[in-house]
């Protein structure tokens, strides 16, 4: 699976992917505190998540079972 981060900084857009629901939500944590705005992630079945949404991100992640991903079925 690949989760995209996006966001923007003074330099332009950044778009970053990251395989795993942790992983995404580290670096798009990591991103804000880096001073980066407009942080979305984007999950392989088209959701887009924005900061105040991440821990819904983190639940629905966590209430997948190992046989399930975030893919469309």
């Amino acid at each position: 699976m690949r989760f995209l981060i996006t966001a923007q900084d003074t330099a332009g857009n950044v778009t970053l992917n990251r395989a795993s629901v942790p992983a995404a939500l580290k670096k798009a944590t990591e991103l804000i505190s880096d001073g980066c705005w407009n942080v979305e992630i984007v999950t392989p079945d088209g959701a887009t998540y924005h900061p105040g949404e991440f821990e819904a991100l983190r639940e629905r992640a966590s209430a997948a079972s190992p046989d399930t991903s975030l893919t469309a079925q």
